[in-house]
């Protein structure tokens, strides 16, 4: 689906928006119509939206998920699969943003998954604007799971705005609110994300003041209530602020007030989605830590646990069992003795480590963590040691998987912002190893840590550049680097 057929199926939703659906025949495009017929179409409308969401984009092995943690340093792979081995080669080289790029589905799919979800969500909205009620009519006509669709839904556009501006180097902005869709414009990342801050806002402000429940098969496992959904949106609010900066400068400049209010109305316990394995699964894992033969641990991470183990295998040779004051290098991970990939791709993808902290598998469904509490946490930490607050930091990270899980000894009462922002990052590349859609990766471009010649930021797709009549662009390669678009740091010891 092109950008441009989804900005004009919004259009007309827009354009038919001033009369009302049941009433007016749509000749134009009666499919919308059939689609948004009545109540219960709209409430199944919604029922699907977390799922086309997580399970069509954000965990679906054509995302550019697996490249992203290959690019991070925190998986490794040899393999050509989605982009793994040409994003992580060494040095970096440019993207290739053409449309006749093997791999171009990687970041294609994700863009055309995300604005199909956004586009169902604002269609919603758009017939709920217009006098469509759902559910079971009150005395005064309004229906009982009205505002339970409406807040969900501005929840996941949100979601995919949220997304686009951390994936892309810009974005269309297009809402329920959006007047000539056809005209809009990519904004650029900053101004995407604010958008999606102010959607999830819109959906907290509904889900406050009205009381539901949001089934267990919306979001597979649970039900949410309207005060769940609320905490959800403040996390996501969090997230997006603090993985906006695409390098240090712009994360030292964060507005970290603002993150620290947004989590402290946050989850209260971990956000996990049941993987049934027949409708609900997570391919983006099933392709990387599940299988032993796809993606490994990179040396990097276990280095940090084992500072005698080598963070860079220059050899091929394995360095044998790491060791560690850490217990999560002997619960999480697993040394093997052999590695299946190519010497001629390069030695440094190498690794003898696995990931098994998760029990999930195709063959045994399980719940999957899409936000540790641990991740809210470390993020209030974080925001707390930019403002200044020392002490209440310490304290989170003190009662964080450092020791609780990790048996590492807390730290002192008098350790200084750069001790203690060292461990709140240690525990974010041990603790939240698989959690979040690209996390990893997100943290090391805000610190200036990806390889010098990564990617700050995909492209608009050569695909929706040639369509829309748009010059093609693109990033990556270390004679590129300057730290806008492109890595100029890297965390090698020598960097």
């Amino acid at each position: 689906m092109k950008i441009r057929f989804l900005l004009l199926l919004l259009l007309i939703i827009t354009f038919y928006g001033c009369v009302n659906k049941l009433e007016v025949p749509n000749t134009t495009n009666p499919g919308i119509e059939n689609v948004y017929a009545d109540g219960d179409a709209v409430y199944g409308a919604a029922a699907g939206l977390f799922y086309s969401w997580y399970i069509s984009a954000q965990t679906h092995s054509w995302s550019p998920q697996m490249s992203m943690i290959t690019m991070a340093d925190q998986g490794t792979s040899s393999w050509l699969n989605s982009g793994m081995y040409d994003l992580s080669s060494e040095p970096r080289q440019a993207f290739n943003n053409t449309e006749t790029y093997r791999y171009a589905y990687i970041f294609e799919h994700y863009w055309e998954r995300l604005y199909a979800t956004l586009t169902t969500a604002n269609e919603i909205l758009q017939v709920i604007h217009n006098g469509m009620q759902i559910g079971e009519l009150d005395e005064n006509g309004i229906g009982k799971d009205t505002k339970m669709v409406e807040s969900f839904s501005y929840f996941i556009q949100g979601l995919c705005l949220g997304y686009l501006g951390l994936v892309y180097d810009k974005a269309f902005v297009i809402t329920d609110k959006t007047a000539d869709p056809v005209s809009v414009q990519p904004q650029p990342y900053a101004q995407v994300i604010d958008s999606a801050i102010h959607s999830l806002q819109t959906c907290i402000d509904i889900a406050q003041n009205n009381t539901f429940t949001i089934p267990d098969d919306w979001i597979n496992g649970k039900t949410y209530t309207n005060t769940e959904l609320v905490q959800l949106a403040y996390s996501y609010m969090a997230r997006f602020l603090i993985y906006k900066p695409r390098n240090k400068q712009e994360n030292d400049q964060n507005d970290w007030q603002t993150i620290l209010d947004y989590a402290n109305h946050g989850i209260t316990s971990d956000f996990q989605i049941y993987m049934d394995n027949v409708n609900w699964k997570n391919w983006v894992y099933h392709y990387t830590y599940e299988r032993d033969d796809w993606v490994r641990v990179d040396a990097r991470i276990i280095h940090l646990m084992d500072p005698n183990y080598p963070w860079h295998l220059d050899d091929g040779t394995d360095p044998g069992i790491a060791s560690s004051d850490d217990a999560r290098l002997g619960t999480d991970f697993v040394h093997t003795s052999t590695c299946p990939f190519k010497p001629e791709r390069g030695y440094y993808h190498f690794s003898y480590y696995l990931y098994k902290r998760l029990h999930y598998s195709f063959s045994h469904p399980d719940w999957f963590p899409e936000f540790y509490l641990n991740e809210l946490q470390l993020i209030k930490a974080e925001a707390l040691v930019h403002l200044g607050r020392l002490p209440e930091a310490i304290n989170i990270v003190n009662k964080s998987s450092r020791v609780t899980r990790g048996h590492l000894d807390p730290l002192p009462s008098t350790a200084t912002k750069q001790q203690i922002l060292d461990a709140i990052f240690y525990e974010r590349d041990i603790e939240l190893f698989v959690a979040g859609f690209a996390n990893d990766y997100f943290d090391m471009r805000r610190r200036d840590m990806l390889q010098k010649g990564t990617m700050l930021h995909f492209p608009i797709p050569a695909k929706e550049l040639d369509v829309m009549g748009m010059p093609l662009y693109t990033f990556g390669g270390v004679e590129n680097a300057d730290g806008i678009n492109t890595s100029n740091g890297g965390w090698f010891p020598e960097n």
